[in-house]
């Protein structure tokens, strides 16, 4: 798929790797719909540099609310005809034990059903070219690299993962799926963490440190380039996985 000119919408763009997509989507001279939950400051910090690079918009949506999706959308058709590239990336990690039900319920809505809402609205939405969806989920929700102490963020990461696989046989040839499972990377959600803690995490992979959001941002448009690439998880986690969680 050649970029330039394709509308793009990003979910969770105001900050960390959604941030780091839409701005490389920009420099690929693509439209960036640029969608936040809470952080306006930063979702409009976002759209000033995608603007440094292309066009783009600022939406706002709780994506855990099906209205506000499906208003999300009918703001979107009044701008755009479609939306050639969809990367579902919003959604945080809640840390819960098994019996945590309040947990499996927002982890449930916030990682899994949100992304599945709004890809349902993406794919009804009037095109006679190529799509893309691309997901963003998490080493954690790969098979045995899933994290006991947020197992309800990684079984829906998980869940997620297999969506991305599972939708292409009834949406491909028009609409391709794909996703990307980052590691440990350096995103405002390590704020505050111990230097121990990070110390820890940054050993546990084979390249000493974390993975930089723009690193991921660069695997998200290879993946939108690649119109061979079908229901592929591509895990960018420096080697974690290689190695072994810590």
């Amino acid at each position: 798929m050649e970029l330039a000119g394709k509308s793009v919408l990003v979910t969770g763009a105001s900050s960390g790797i959604g941030k780091a997509i839409a701005i490389a989507f920009a420099q690929k001279h693509a439209r960036v719909l640029v969608h936040y939950g809470k952080n306006k400051s930063g979702g409009r910090e976002t759209l000033d540099r995608v603007e440094k690079f292309s066009s783009g918009r600022l939406y706002q949506a709780d994506l855990m609310d099906r209205d506000q999706i499906r208003a999300l959308f009918e703001e979107v058709k009044q701008t755009d005809q479609t939306i050639d590239v969809l990367v579902n990336n919003a959604g945080d990690a809640r840390a819960g034990d098994i019996q945590d039900d309040q947990v499996w319920e927002y982890e449930y809505k916030n990682i899994f059903l949100s992304a599945m809402h709004v890809t349902e609205e993406f794919l009804v939405l009037p095109s006679s070219g190529l799509r893309k969806i691309i997901n963003v989920t998490s080493i954690y929700g790969n098979l045995h690299t899933g994290d006991p102490e947020y197992l309800q963020y990684s079984a829906f990461k998980a869940a997620l993962a297999n969506v991305t696989a599972t939708l292409n046989r009834t949406t491909a040839p028009n609409v391709i799926v794909n996703a990307v499972a980052p590691g440990y990377t350096e995103t405002p959600a390590w704020v505050g963490a111990s230097k121990e803690s990070m110390e820890t995490h940054a050993r546990a992979t084979l390249t000493g440190r974390f993975v930089r959001a723009e690193e991921v941002a660069h695997a998200v448009i290879f993946i939108a380039e690649n119109d061979a690439l079908v229901g592929q998880v591509l895990t960018l986690d420096g080697g974690t996985t290689l190695k072994g969680m810590p």
